[in-house]
């Protein structure tokens, strides 16, 4: 009788082992918006201050950044600590770096510099069309900071996976930057997305 008992109590052990040892299936990638991107009545400044844009800042890759839109143009401000290059970029939620539309700030010969690129794999090429409507970019005492205005349709036939950014549609915000090196060319130190809709 004894043994029966025991037998039944090293069943009944195992079985609330194996149960509570289960793995929990992968969770699924969050596609939905994490970030609501407000409108202005009127174009934004492009000189380098975050004053006016109508929604709070996130933190992305070691960066702050804002974002607004007019519905011609989206406003991006981002400030990072760091002596490199600077990048915000666009995409379809969910498909990464690939075919993203993204904008690196940087010095070129001590001169404020941007390119327009690509993103291919997890690398980017420059773009055949510059489309930046205005572009600023500062570095004082370690801070780096770059803004800029982009029209919200993209250039066509430059392989960007997005061809314009609508209200009520998700997408991801890409942000990336070099801590010590200007060279655009050079892995990014830092790098992060969010997922954000655009305010009607």
């Amino acid at each position: 009788m004894i043994k029966r008992v025991l037998l039944f109590a090293a069943v009944l052990l195992s079985l609330v082992l194996l149960i509570g040892c289960e793995v929990a299936p992968p969770e699924e990638p969050n596609d939905e918006p994490e970030w609501l991107i407000g409108r202005v009545d009127q174009p934004l400044p492009i000189d380098g201050a975050n004053e006016g844009y109508p929604t709070g800042p996130v933190e992305l890759a070691g960066s702050i950044v804002y974002l607004a839109h007019d519905d011609d143009y989206v406003y991006v401000y981002a400030e990072a600590e760091g002596e490199g290059w600077l990048a915000a970029g666009f995409n379809e939620s969910g498909s990464g770096m690939d075919g993203s539309n993204m904008v690196l700030g940087y010095y070129d010969d001590g001169n404020p510099a941007y390119r327009d690129d690509v993103g291919v794999g997890n690398t980017h090429s420059e773009a055949g069309v510059t489309a930046v409507n205005e572009f600023y970019f500062n570095r004082t005492e370690g801070v780096t900071v770059m803004e800029f205005s982009y029209p919200m349709v993209f250039p066509d036939g430059e392989g960007y996976s997005v061809e314009q950014i609508l209200p009520d549609e998700s997408y991801s915000l890409i942000v990336a930057m070099h801590a010590s090196s200007d060279d655009i060319d050079t892995m990014h130190t830092n790098f992060e997305m969010t997922v954000f809709q655009i305010e009607p």
